[in-house]
C-alpha cells in the first residue's frame, strides 16, 4: 500500500508539472503578443519621422557642393523646400548621374529629381514634374552650320556624362558623343575648336555662360526637346508613401505660385528665344 500511495504521489506531482510548464508557455505566447501590439505604432510613427534619402545628381549647377563643403544648387534647393513644406526631414545624398539613377532603381535610396526617361517610368514612380527645361544644341556664334544632329553627323557634340537627353540622342550612333562632367568645360572644348557643338539644357548653358562672366550671344542656340521634363521619383523598391503624397500636394503648390520657376530662372523667369532658338540676352543674363 505505501508503495502505490508514492506511485500516486509522484503521478500527481508530475501532472502538476505538466500543467505549470504548459501554463508557462501559455503566459509567455501572450506577453509575446501583448509586446507585438505595443510596438506595432511605434513602428507606423517612427515611418512618419524616419528622413527620407534623396540621391542629387552631382552636376553644376543643379547640384554641388559649395565652398564649405555643403550640398548647394538648384536640385538641392527644391529638396529643402519639400522638406520644410512638408515637415519629412530628408537626407541629400550627392551622386553622379549613373549612380543616383542605379541608387533609385536599386533601392538605396528613396527619391531623386532627374531628367523623365522611358526606363526611370517603368523602374520608378513619377511623383509631378519639378522642371521643364529647353534641351539646345549649342555652337560658338561665328559659325553658321546648321545645329541639329543630322548636320552634325561625323561631328563631335559635348554632354553631361549620364543624363537623358531625349530618346533622339540617346539612339544616334551618326554623331562623336564626348562625356563632360561640367558645361563650363564643354564651352572651353567649343571655343578652340575641339568639338562642334553642346547639347545640354538651357539652365545649365546659361548658368554656366554667367559663372565665366560670359554673354549669352557667345554662343548661338537652336532647341533640340522642348520642355524636356525633370521629375521627382520615388524608387520603386524602397517606397515612402507618407512622404510621397506630401511631396506631390508641395510640388503643385510650388508650380502654381511660380516658386519653382523662380528657383531655377530667377525672378526674371525662363529666357526667352528670338528667331530660331537665340535666346534673348537681357532675360538670359539674369537667369538663375
Amino acid at each position: 500500500m505505501v508503495f502505490v500511495k508514492r506511485r500516486r504521489l509522484s503521478s500527481t506531482l508530475s501532472d502538476g508539472g505538466i500543467r505549470t510548464r504548459s501554463l508557462n508557455r501559455v503566459l509567455r505566447f501572450i506577453a509575446l503578443l501583448l509586446v507585438g501590439v505595443a510596438v506595432a505604432p511605434v513602428s507606423l510613427a517612427e515611418s512618419d519621422t524616419k528622413p527620407v534619402t534623396f540621391a542629387i545628381a552631382d552636376v553644376w549647377p543643379w547640384a554641388y557642393e559649395d565652398q564649405r563643403g555643403k550640398p548647394s544648387g538648384s536640385l538641392v534647393d527644391v529638396m529643402r523646400r519639400l522638406s520644410e513644406l512638408t515637415d519629412v526631414p530628408v537626407e541629400p545624398r550627392l551622386r553622379p548621374v549613373r549612380r543616383a539613377i542605379s541608387e533609385l532603381k536599386n533601392g538605396h535610396i528613396n527619391f531623386s529629381i532627374l531628367f523623365q526617361s522611358p526606363d526611370l517610368d517603368r523602374q520608378a514612380v513619377n511623383l509631378g514634374k519639378v522642371v521643364q527645361a529647353n534641351i539646345l544644341l549649342a555652337a560658338t556664334a561665328e559659325t553658321d552650320y546648321p545645329l541639329t544632329l543630322e548636320s552634325l553627323s561625323g561631328k563631335s557634340v559635348a554632354y553631361i556624362r549620364g543624363t537623358y537627353l531625349g530618346e533622339a540622342f540617346e539612339q544616334n550612333t551618326e554623331v562623336v558623343k564626348v562625356p563632360v562632367t561640367l558645361i563650363s568645360q564643354a564651352i572651353d572644348l567649343l571655343s578652340i575648336g575641339r568639338i562642334s557643338a553642346i547639347l545640354a539644357s538651357d539652365h545649365a548653358i546659361l548658368k554656366a555662360l554667367e559663372a565665366m562672366g560670359l554673354s549669352s550671344d557667345v554662343l548661338r542656340y537652336n532647341k533640340h526637346v522642348p520642355g524636356q521634363s525633370g521629375v521627382l521619383y520615388m524608387s520603386g523598391k524602397a517606397q515612402r508613401s507618407d512622404a510621397a503624397m506630401k511631396f506631390r500636394e508641395a510640388i503643385a503648390l510650388m508650380d502654381e505660385n511660380g516658386e519653382l520657376n523662380r528657383i531655377f530662372f530667377g525672378e526674371s523667369g525662363r529666357p526667352e528665344y528670338d528667331g530660331p532658338g537665340e535666346p534673348d540676352a537681357a532675360s538670359a543674363t539674369s537667369a538663375q
